[in-house]
């Protein structure tokens, strides 16, 4: 176990894709196979025969200077995989380590079997991808200094952790386990722990990679669950949803997430972004953030209930209807532009709404005249969602 400390000196798919991923993770358990870590850290480059994306591995302990070594030795690398092996050292070099990792887009690796501890910890954190396996052992503790042989916690260098994690996009719970064992302990990290906390991995096995895609964190399950329950609700006039679709992939994140976390902490998880939905819908409206929440959802792969655009694709004749059926992302656009036609046309009074009606057939020409360009009918249906923003259409 090596001390955390602020200052003395004694103190980051295809099939062919995730093949690639696997071969990636073997070679760097081959890289550091029975090499043992160095009395200070070791900090080198290396180019693997077959493998296109560089090795930078990182063996010892953490000491000064070593924020600057690495610096030189990335320096004009457009990517990387960082690869620890560390039993933690000098904060303020790990950060500075760290730091350049997320600027330029590293990601961090730490092999199975291969230890990872301390300030080593907030190196691999920092990874924009973020490699572990089950057996890969990622240890957590509050930083500290000795002072006349005892241990004391550094309040600056705890709160100076506290911050890069905060910058670096992590959650509060998250924040906590990585500075709450004491000098003498350490909170390991496992594949599952990380997802409790938000934190999304790619896990090792051998030559296979779970990425996070594929095992969401609880994060992912809270942000789903809140956008499915925005559609069967306030979204539901404007998109007109299948919502017993929606209902069951609802009731699905709400089982994964609860599984994931238990019932108290799942609930305070989603419902804390309840204020941030309230927001938007103050700032956008409700029009734009429900297409914005169909878009995200369906870019997830999840079920939105939208399923075609307002009118029959078996009915459409023209080219530009052929190209609406053929793109889901104007599905709920087309489907929103059809529910604010219809409610204008059975609400709104008459002459307010023989001016309403008479834009939108100049927008329908505009609409047409796109013909199959795909790029242009985006276009036109933001422009006129965007000028409709502030209605809000009764549930």
């Amino acid at each position: 176990m090596f001390i955390m400390e602020a200052g003395s000196n004694t103190d980051g798919m295809g099939m062919s894709v995730m093949f690639r991923m696997g071969r990636l993770a073997l070679a760097a358990t081959m890289l550091l196979c029975g090499v043992e870590p160095a009395s200070a850290a070791e900090i080198e480059k290396f180019d693997l025969p077959g493998i296109a994306v560089p090795f930078v591995s990182i063996r010892g302990p953490i000491e000064a200077g070593d924020g600057e070594k690495f610096e030189t030795v990335v320096r004009g690398l457009n990517r990387a995989s960082v690869i620890l092996q560390s039993p933690g050292g000098l904060v303020k070099e790990a950060l500075h380590i760290g730091a350049t990792i997320r600027i330029e887009g590293f990601a961090t690796m730490v092999p199975a079997d291969k230890e990872c501890f301390s300030a080593c910890g907030l190196i691999w954190v920092s990874g924009v991808r973020r490699y572990m396996s089950d057996t890969s052992q990622i240890g957590f503790h509050a930083a500290y200094r000795e002072e006349n042989g005892e241990y004391r916690e550094s309040g600056i260098a705890n709160a100076e952790i506290g911050s890069y994690l905060t910058h670096l996009g992590l959650r509060i719970e998250a924040i906590r386990y990585f500075t709450a064992a004491g000098p003498n302990d350490f909170l390991l990290l496992t594949p599952d722990r990380a997802r409790m906390l938000g934190i999304e991995t790619y896990k090792i096995d051998g030559a296979n990679i779970t990425t996070p895609s594929a095992a969401p964190t609880v994060d992912v399950y809270a942000d789903r669950f809140v956008s499915l329950s925005l559609l069967q609700s306030r979204c539901a006039p404007f998109l007109q949803p299948d919502t017993a679709a929606v209902k069951r992939s609802q009731e699905e994140v709400f089982a994964e997430g609860n599984k994931l976390v238990g019932s108290d902490k799942w609930i305070d998880l989603w419902t804390r972004l309840l204020e941030d939905v309230k927001s938007g819908l103050n700032n956008k409206g409700a029009l734009l953030i429900c297409i914005e929440t169909e878009a995200s959802l369906r870019g997830q792969g999840q079920e939105t209930g939208i399923n075609g655009p307002s009118f029959s694709c078996a009915a459409a004749t023209t080219a530009t209807e052929l190209s609406l059926c053929r793109q889901p992302e104007l599905w709920a656009k087309d489907r929103a532009m059809n529910s604010i036609y219809m409610w204008v046309r059975n609400n709104v009074e008459k002459s307010v709404r023989k001016r309403l009606l008479e834009v939108q057939r100049s927008w329908l020409k505009d609409r047409n005249d796109c013909g199959g360009d795909a790029k242009c009918l985006n276009a036109v249906y933001d422009q006129r969602l965007n000028e409709l923003k502030a209605i809000d259409l009764p549930g």
